[in-house]
C-alpha cells in the first residue's frame, strides 16, 4: 500500500499471486507502470483491500497507518516495511519480502544482478579525484548524509558537497549557497520533461547562468532513486556515466 512496496512486489511476487497494488504503480511516477496493467489499483483504503480478501497485505511502516490498523483488526496479516536508506538495507529487504511472499529466489536474482550492475558501474570509480555533485530535489532540496541518494553518489564515484552546506528550514539550499560550493556535476532529481519546479527555476535564474560556465548538469529520473530497490543500481550506473563524460571533457580541454 505504498508505491515503494508496489515496485519490490512487482519484482518479487510469484506469478498470479500479486492481485492489487496502489494506483501510483500504474502512473508516471513508477518505473514501469506497464507492470501493474491488469491489477486491481487500490487507493489505500481498507474496505477496498478487505473485499479482497488477501493472505498479506505490504504496506509502508509510516504510511496509510489508519487502514493498516483497521485490516489487522478485521484479522488481515499486515506486513510493514521500514525505509532502507542504504544499499544494504535494499539487500536485506529485498531477502525479508522475497521470502515472506514465497519467492525466495527471486530475491536472490534480483540481488546478483544489483550487484553485477554495481559492480560494472564502480569499477573505474576510485581512479580519478572525485568530482564535487549537488543533487537538486523539484523542491529546492538537496541530500543530505546518510540518505540513500548520498550512499549512490558515493558508489559512482562523485562527492556529495550538500552535507558540507547550510540549508534552510525546508532543507533548501538557495542559489547563492549552490553557487558558492561550485559542484562540477548538478543532478536534477527529475525527469528531463517534467513539470516545472523550483529547481529548474534555479537554472533561467540570470546569477546562475553567468556563473555556471564549466558545471555539467544532467537529470535523473526520480523513480530510479526515490523508492528503495535493485533499481538503484541504474541511477549508479547513469551517475558513473556522467563522472566518466566529465572526466573526458576535461582531459580533452588539457592544453
Amino acid at each position: 500500500m505504498n508505491l515503494c512496496a508496489d515496485e519490490l512486489l512487482l519484482r518479487l511476487a510469484p506469478p498470479g499471486r500479486l492481485v492489487s497494488v496502489t494506483w501510483l504503480a500504474a502512473g508516471p511516477a513508477a518505473i514501469d507502470p506497464a507492470a501493474a496493467r491488469g491489477l486491481v489499483l487500490n487507493h489505500g483504503r481498507a474496505e477496498e483491500i478487505a473485499r479482497l480478501a488477501p493472505d498479506l497485505v505490504v504496506a509502508g511502516r509510516y504510511t496509510t497507518l489508519t487502514t493498516t490498523q483497521m485490516l489487522r483488526r478485521a484479522g488481515i496479516p499486515v506486513l510493514l516495511l521500514d525505509e532502507a536508506t542504504s544499499l544494504a538495507g535494499i539487500r536485506s529487504q529485498v531477502t525479508s519480502l522475497a521470502a515472506a511472499v514465497g519467492n525466495p529466489d527471486a530475491g536472490r536474482e534480483m540481488l546478483d544482478a544489483m550487484d553485477r550492475m554495481l559492480g560494472e558501474a564502480t569499477l573505474d570509480a576510485k581512479d580519478t579525484p572525485l568530482p564535487g555533485v549537488v543533487v537538486l530535489r523539484p523542491g529546492g532540496g538537496v541530500a543530505g548524509a546518510g540518505t540513500l541518494q548520498d550512499e549512490i553518489l558515493a558508489a559512482a564515484g562523485l562527492r556529495n558537497l550538500a552535507p558540507d552546506a547550510p540549508v534552510d528550514g525546508d532543507g533548501r539550499i538557495g542559489l547563492e549557497r549552490l553557487l558558492r560550493l561550485k559542484p562540477d556535476l548538478l543532478v536534477l532529481d527529475s525527469d528531463g520533461d517534467a513539470p516545472p519546479a523550483l529547481a529548474r527555476e534555479v537554472l533561467d535564474h540570470p546569477a546562475f547562468r553567468a556563473r555556471a560556465a564549466g558545471m555539467t548538469i544532467t537529470s535523473l529520473p526520480a523513480a530510479l532513486w526515490v523508492c528503495p530497490g535493485p533499481w538503484v543500481a541504474e541511477a549508479v550506473g547513469r551517475l558513473s556515466a556522467a563522472r566518466r563524460s566529465l572526466a573526458a571533457r576535461r582531459r580533452g580541454s588539457r592544453p
